[in-house]
Order: structure tokens, then sequence, then C-alpha cells
């Protein structure tokens, strides 16, 4: 069975996610059209794949594309906002990228309800994280989850939380937010959606915590997950390189992104959750 998929956003995510699919990576899935408001940022997409796949700045003909079965969304939070309850309501199933959208509770529960009524699916990649499933796994037992995410400045600029830090000259590590999930993805909306990740998974955005560490000498995107509970405690430590033309987005991410469709789009053996 071929997953005929749409792309919702066609910046530099949007577009590796365009090639993948596009050079036959994906077995079982097959590129059908791209959305974005910017239509040369579509049209750019477009020219590198096939005349076969349609591109529209007009979201709802983008969403009556005839025989699609998935959208990916690689836009924003925002876009989130706007677009999925539609998606989910046109019983199509939704890959979202932008978990950071889910930190409101309440628009959560509305979008799952959608998905709930319509029978799609609502799919969230891990992305710059590793140990979601042990989180998962355990998430009953769990007493306290902590996310130390490191970045170099330039992987900050333009964060509300940053704004009083642009003109710092940092010459080592430097705490520049501590807070819970919730209050992490308002601050650095394109810098922590895997704080909002690891919450779901586990105990929820008010009750996971969050330190966000400026550092010029980081190795890359940095994350660190502490997690205890009943069944005792874990540690990850995961050095990601920033994706070449977007410094705030780990090209772990999208990795995760490719791998999940994969699984997605799959019928051989599941290893791990």
């Amino acid at each position: 069975m071929i997953t005929r998929v749409g792309i919702l956003g066609c910046g530099a995510i949007g577009m590796e996610m365009a090639m993948v699919i596009s050079r036959g990576d994906i077995d079982g899935a097959t590129l059908v059209s791209l959305y974005d408001q910017d239509a040369k940022k579509a049209t750019h997409i477009q020219e590198k794949t096939s005349d076969t796949v349609w591109y529209y700045s007009n979201f709802q003909e983008f969403l009556s594309t005839e025989g699609m079965d998935l959208v990916i969304e690689c836009a924003s939070p925002q876009a989130v906002r706007l677009f999925a309850p539609e998606i989910l309501q046109a019983r199509l199933n939704l890959l979202m990228l932008s978990s950071g959208s889910l930190a409101d509770a309440e628009f959560f529960r509305k979008i799952s309800k959608i998905a709930e009524e319509n029978g799609s699916q609502l799919i969230v990649p891990s992305g710059a994280l590793g140990g979601v499933d042990a989180i998962r796994a355990v998430r009953h037992l769990l007493k306290e989850v902590v996310l130390t995410t490191t970045k170099p400045p330039k992987g900050l600029m333009g964060a509300p939380g940053f704004k009083e830090w642009e003109s710092v000259e940092f010459t080592g590590p430097q705490v520049i937010f501590e807070g819970n999930a919730l209050q992490a993805i308002q601050e650095f909306p394109a810098n922590v959606n895997v704080g909002v990740t690891l919450s779901l998974a586990g105990i929820g955005p008010e009750r996971t915590k969050v330190k966000v560490v400026a550092d010029p000498k980081a190795p890359g995107n940095v994350h660190e997950i502490f997690a205890r509970g009943d069944f005792g405690s874990f540690r990850f430590r995961l050095e990601n390189k920033p994706h070449i033309t977007n410094p705030r987005t780990s090209y772990l991410a999208i990795l995760s992104a490719i791998e999940t469709l994969r699984s997605i789009c799959g019928t051989g053996p599941r290893i791990g959750t």
C-alpha cells in the first residue's frame, strides 16, 4: 500500500522531507502535494522533485489534493494551531514536527478528540531526543523529569527568552532560563520543542523542568535528560549537530521524522517504540 504524502511548510525541513520521499528513500511513500503561504518556496521544491507533485499557496486547495493520506507538518506551532484541526477533520493522518504547540493542554485535547472522532492519527516524532520510549514506559512511576538544553548563542538568536542576552559576549556556559516546559516553549518556541515532546511522553508540561544554557563552546545542540521515579533513574545525553541550513534545529530532529515516516509506511519488523 502506498502512502500519499503532502508537506505543509516548504522551508529547510520541508525541503529535506520532500527530497527524501522524492528520491524513493522511503518504501511505500510518494509525494503528491506541497503547501506554503509563500508560493515561491513550494515552487522551488516542486521543481526539484517532479511534475506530478502539486504545489499550493491556498490551504483549502492543498487539503483537497486527490488521494492524499498523510500530511507532514514542517512549518511552525502557529501553523499547527491554524491547520491541524482541519487536517484531522478531513480524515487525514498528521505527522507533526512542531510539537511545541501541544504545550497548550486544551488544544492538545481538542485535536486529539478530533482525530479520534474522524479515525485520523496524530503522530509526533521523538525529534532531537533519545529515550522517549523509556519515558513513556515509566510515565506512571515518574517523580521528576529534567531537560537541560545547551546551544551555541547563535542557535538561540531571535527567541523571546534570549532578547536580553543578544548583546552579551559569552565566554563560557551561561544558564539563561529555568522553568517548566510550558514556560520554556513560550520563551524559546523554535528551540525547545523537545521539552514539550518529553513532557507529553511523561509527566506533563507543568511538571517537566527545563533549563536552557547558552555556551559558545557547545559541540552542537546538546540535550540532557534526567528522570527518576519508583522504577529507579536514568540519564541520557545527546550531542546533536545543528541542521546545516537551520541552526535552531538539530539534524537528528529531521532524521527522527524521516524514520517515523519510514515506520508508518513500512511493513517489516519494528524494533522499539
